[in-house]
């Protein structure tokens, strides 16, 4: 009974975390884009255990780039923000207190958004900020990479569909 219980709240677990999946079969055009900003510092990064200075992936501080259409399949070109912004935080985790880093989209907090950020090589962050238009149909999958000099660079990828990919992201 237990191990039938065990399978099936792991199985339940499976999809958290994972990148949404659009409906590829509703997909009507895409988008690529190129990203280009800069990285404002919040709160320093913690020393290490043995006093030395942090060094890695350390995304604390507001993030604000530009994104330009390189190409585009769409019969209108994708419309572009000036600018993109978000914000990561430091949190307490209530089950355990350990700080957690948080994401906020500001530019428009209203907007449906997914905010991700991880460690790649070389020092960088890595983000992903994926919005979607009110009724679904429309995503902006954008990935800018923080630079150690605090410059960011990326790409990204604008998507048009004809059904709500907003319900199956969530």
């Amino acid at each position: 009974m237990r191990a039938g219980l065990l399978s099936i709240v792991l199985l339940g677990a499976c999809g958290v975390g994972e990148d949404p999946v659009p409906n590829p079969t509703a997909r009507v055009c895409t988008a690529t884009m190129t990203v280009t900003g800069s990285f404002v510092r919040g709160v320093a990064p913690p020393l290490n255990a043995d006093g030395t200075m942090y060094e890695g992936c350390w995304p604390v501080g507001t993030w604000t780039f530009q994104a330009t259409v390189n190409t585009n399949d769409c019969a209108k070109a994708p419309a572009m923000l000036p600018q993109y912004s978000f914000q990561g935080t430091l949190g307490t985790d209530p089950q355990n207190g350990d700080p957690i880093q948080q994401f906020a989209y500001l530019t428009d907090p209203s907007a449906h958004n997914i905010i991700r950020v991880s460690a790649a090589g070389n020092a960088m962050c890595e983000g992903e900020l994926t919005l979607y238009s009110p009724a679904g149909t429309e995503i902006w999958g954008l990935k800018p990479w923080l630079n150690p000099d605090n410059t960011i660079i990326g790409d990204g990828e604008y998507a048009m569909y004809t059904n709500d990919q907003w319900t199956n992201a969530q």
